[in-house]
């Protein structure tokens, strides 16, 4: 168990700072998708690793005090809930009842971008999360303006409202991404082989006797008339 407060979040791929410092570090999160992605591969008690069996999985097999504990102090391992809001105790799965927690709590839309998905800003989890539950950028609202903790950039990115702030957050993602071995190793292939037309010709320079003449002469007497009277500077 770790010993004292904790003021930053436990997600490795968050670690944004907590509104106040906890001394549980089960609730040192600062969304529930951050507690959520960091608990699926590890025992919620004793914080293990584990490989789910199944979705709603919390504790890892064969860990019998674990899940005694958890029975005794639910609300000690649970990620705390705001008033008003129900949170799920029971070891039990709730598909009977329709209710759906973690990943499949948040199903990606039919126009969501390559299966990711948007946190609930009503817990304010405002997280943009691969089809794995990592985050991939954070906004916050500052101001009156939304801008970007994670990735850090510079300058810092800030947006009027929260649909242009998702957009940009969605395309500082996709710029983010690495790229596919197969598409970078195309690319180059193309900038190192020569062009099948090859090099493009060099322009001669145009010698001084191939120069057009021109055939311009002035024109009257060769005598600049005089300046009118309006035109003169006084």
């Amino acid at each position: 168990m770790d010993v004292g407060p904790r003021h930053y979040c436990r997600n490795p791929r968050c670690r944004s700072k907590l509104p106040a410092p906890v001394e549980n570090h089960h609730h040192a999160f600062c969304a529930r998708g951050c507690y959520e992605s960091f608990y699926r591969s590890r025992c919620l008690v004793c914080e293990d690793p584990m490989q789910r069996r199944r979705e709603g999985q919390q504790i890892r097999s064969g860990h019998a005090k674990c899940a005694a504990e958890y029975r005794k102090f639910p609300h000690a391992f649970a990620f705390p809930v705001a008033k008003g809001q129900i949170s799920h105790e029971s070891l039990g799965s709730a598909h009977s009842t329709g209710t759906k927690f973690g990943l499949a709590g948040y199903p990606p839309a039919r126009w969501c971008l390559r299966g990711w998905w948007w946190g609930d800003p009503g817990i304010g989890d405002l997280s943009l999360y691969d089809g794995e539950g990592l985050s991939l950028v954070r906004i916050v609202l500052k101001d009156g303006q939304w801008h970007l903790r994670s990735p850090l950039s510079w300058p810092c990115r800030v947006w009027p409202n929260l649909e242009t702030a998702r957009h940009g957050a969605e395309a500082i993602a996709l710029a983010s991404l690495a790229l596919d071995p197969k598409i970078a190793a195309r690319i180059a292939k193309d900038n190192t082989t020569p062009h099948p037309m090859g090099p493009p010709l060099n322009r001669q320079p145009v010698p001084p006797d191939a120069a057009i003449a021109s055939g311009w002469k002035p024109t009257g007497e060769g005598v600049a008339p005089e300046i009118p009277e309006f035109l003169r500077r006084h």
